[in-house]
C-alpha cells in the first residue's frame, strides 16, 4: 500500500507527460498497479486506505451468496450481477475491486493464483503418456476435398509416437478403440495418461471435481491408468503430443493423397517407424525408439478381451448404428435423437434406454457387417413398456386399480400400449395431480380410455396445453368429447 504522498506524486509526474512505465519502475512496482492508483480520485483513494467502504456492506450478503455458489467467479461478473439485481447500484470500479479483494481476504473465498507456465521436467520411464486429437482435408484421387480426423499418443519419456485416422469425428467409443490400438503398439499402457478436457472424455470440469463420461470412466477403471486433465488453455503441459499433431499434419499428410483410411493408417504406420520413431529429439538427443527399449520395461500389459456396451443415438431413420450395421428400432418407443445402449449377450443384442434403462427392444445380431436390419416379431412385449411408464407414474393413487380395471376393459389389447404412452405423456402437460382428477372421473363414468381422460382434462383446463401433445386427429375427436362433458358437468365454455 502506497502512502497518501507517493500517490499525489505519481498524479504529478503524470500530469508532466511522465509516462506509466516509468512511474513504476520509479517505485518498484507493476504498471497495473500504477494504472489503478492513476485512476482513482483523492477521495476515492482516502477511502481505499481507511477501508471506508459502508456504502458497498449493504450488498455484502448478496455478494458472499454468489461466492459460496461459485468462489472463482469473477469481480466483473459480481458487478454486472449486482448492476442487474439492483438497479440503483453505482461504484467506481476501482472502489470495487479494492472491497472484493478484502472481502475475499476476510470470507476465506480467495481465487486461485496465476499457474506457473515453467517448463515441466522429465517424467520416468512408463509414468506418462499424452493424448490429443487433429484433423486435415485432404484430396483424394479425384480431386475431392476429404477431412481426415486422427488420434495421437506420445510417450512422455521416450517421445515415441503412434497415430490412428478415422473418416469420422472420434466420439467416446472409436476415441476408446484408438486407446487400444495404441497400447497394442507400444506393448503396454503408462501409469497415467494426460488430456485435455475434451467432450469426448469429460462432461463437466465442475470446480476441479471432474465429471467423466460414463463410458470413459468405465474403461478407465477396467484398464487401470490415471487420468490427468489439462487445465484449458496450457499448451506447456501437454506440448509434447501437440507438437506431434503439428508434425502429423505438416509432414505426413501434406501433399499425401487419400485412398482410403485403411491405406492411410497403413502408411501412418510405416512412416513412424521409418521417420517419426526415429528422428533425434532435440531435448534428448536420442531417438525415440532408442529410449523406447528402456520404457518398455516399465510398461504395463493391457487385456483387450473385455466386451464393452455402446451408447449410439437413433438416427432419424428410426435406427441404431451398432458395428456397422443399422437396426430398425419399434417406432411408437424411441424418438429422433434419443439415446440408447447396445448390449451383446450370445448373439443376442438388447437396446436399451439409457435415461431410465428400461429394455426397448431385442433381436438377433447379424451376421455380417453392414445392412439393415428390419424391427420384426422377435421383439419384446410393446405394450409392457407404456404399461410399465404408466404403473410407475400412478400406482401409489387411489384411483390407479380401478382405472387400470376399467382400461383393460375399454382398450383393446393392441392399443394399450399407444393409450398409456398417450396418458403419461398428456400428464407431463397438465401435471400428474390433474390428471389423477381425470382418472378419477374416467372411473366414475366408466370409460377409461386416453381420449376420454384427455377430453375431460382439455374440458377442465383448457385446450391450448393438449395441442404440444395429442396428433392432430385424437385432438379433433378429443374437441366434440370436450363440448359434452362440458354441457354434462355444468361448466361454462
Amino acid at each position: 500500500m502506497i502512502s497518501k504522498e507517493q500517490f499525489l506524486a505519481m498524479h504529478e509526474l503524470r500530469r508532466m507527460g511522465v509516462t506509466i512505465g516509468r512511474i513504476a519502475e520509479q517505485y518498484k512496482i507493476s504498471r497495473e498497479t500504477v494504472s489503478r492508483w492513476l485512476q482513482m480520485t483523492e477521495e476515492e483513494f482516502d477511502m481505499h486506505r481507511h477501508g471506508k467502504h459502508n456504502e458497498l456492506e449493504q450488498y455484502r450478503g448478496f455478494i458472499l451468496d454468489l461466492l459460496r455458489t461459485c468462489p472463482q467467479i469473477r469481480e466483473t461478473n459480481i458487478l454486472f450481477r449486482l448492476q442487474e439485481a439492483f438497479p440503483e447500484f453505482s461504484c467506481k470500479r476501482t472502489m470495487f475491486y479494492s472491497y472484493m479483494h478484502k472481502l475475499r481476504e476476510q470470507a476465506g473465498l480467495v481465487q486461485f493464483q496465476k499457474r506457473q507456465t515453467n517448463a515441466r521436467g522429465e517424467q520416468p520411464p512408463g509414468y506418462e503418456a499424452q493424448v490429443d486429437f487433429g484433423q486435415f482435408k485432404m484430396k483424394d484421387m479425384y480431386g475431392i476435398n476429404v477431412r481426415v480426423y486422427f488420434f495421437c499418443m506420445v510417450l512422455s519419456y521416450s517421445r515415441m509416437h503412434f497415430v490412428y485416422f478415422s473418416r469420422e469425428p472420434f466420439n467416446t467409443a472409436t476415441a476408446i478403440e484408438a486407446h487400444e490400438y495404441a497400447f497394442r503398439f507400444f506393448g503396454g499402457r503408462t501409469q497415467t495418461i494426460m488430456y485435455d478436457q475434451d467432450k469426448v472424455f469429460v462432461v463437466s470440469e465442475n470446480l476441479g471435481n471432474i465429471i467423466f463420461v460414463p463410458e470413459f470412466e468405465d474403461y478407465v477403471k477396467r484398464i487401470g491408468y490415471s487420468v490427468v486433465l489439462c487445465r484449458p488453455r496450457d499448451p506447456q503441459t501437454k506440448g509434447r503430443v501437440e507438437v506431434f499433431v503439428r508434425h502429423v499434419k505438416e509432414v505426413f499428410l501434406t501433399g499425401r493423397i487419400y485412398t482410403g483410411i485403411d491405406s492411410l493408417n497403413s502408411a501412418a504406420l510405416e512412416w513412424l517407424d521409418l521417420s517419426a520413431n526415429v528422428k533425434t529429439n532435440f531435448t534428448r538427443k536420442r531417438e525415440p525408439r532408442e529410449l523406447f527399449r528402456e520404457e518398455s520395461k516399465h510398461l504395463i500389459p493391457v487385456v483387450f478381451s473385455v466386451e464393452r456396451d455402446i451408447v449410439n443415438s437413433v438416427t432419424v431413420s428410426n435406427m441404431i448404428i451398432y458395428k456397422k450395421t443399422q437396426y430398425e428400432m419399434p417406432s411408437a418407443l424411441v424418438k429422433k435423437g434419443e439415446l440408447l445402449r447396445v448390449a451383446e449377450n450370445d448373439g443376442l443384442l438388447m437396446f436399451y434406454r439409457v435415461d431410465d434403462g428400461s429394455l426397448i427392444y431385442k433381436c438377433n445380431k447379424s451376421i455380417e457387417e453392414g445392412g439393415v436390419v428390419p424391427c420384426t416379431v422377435a421383439r419384446i412385449d410393446m405394450e409392457s413398456v407404456g404399461m410399465a411408464q404408466l404403473r410407475k407414474t400412478f400406482e401409489h393413487y387411489d384411483c390407479y386399480a380401478a382405472f387400470m380395471e376399467g382400461f383393460h376393459k375399454s382398450v383393446a389389447q393392441r392399443y394399450k400400449n399407444t393409450h398409456s404412452t398417450y396418458i403419461c405423456a398428456i400428464a407431463k402437460v397438465y401435471s400428474v395431480e390433474k390428471t389423477v382428477e381425470a382418472m378419477e372421473y374416467c372411473v366414475k363414468v366408466n370409460l377409461c380410455t386416453a381420449i376420454e381422460l384427455s377430453a375431460y382434462l382439455m374440458a377442465r383446463y383448457g385446450m391450448d396445453k393438449a395441442k404440444k401433445t395429442l396428433p392432430m386427429s385424437t385432438l379433433v375427436y378429443c374437441k366434440k368429447r370436450t363440448l359434452e362433458i362440458v354441457r354434462e358437468q355444468g361448466w361454462q365454455t
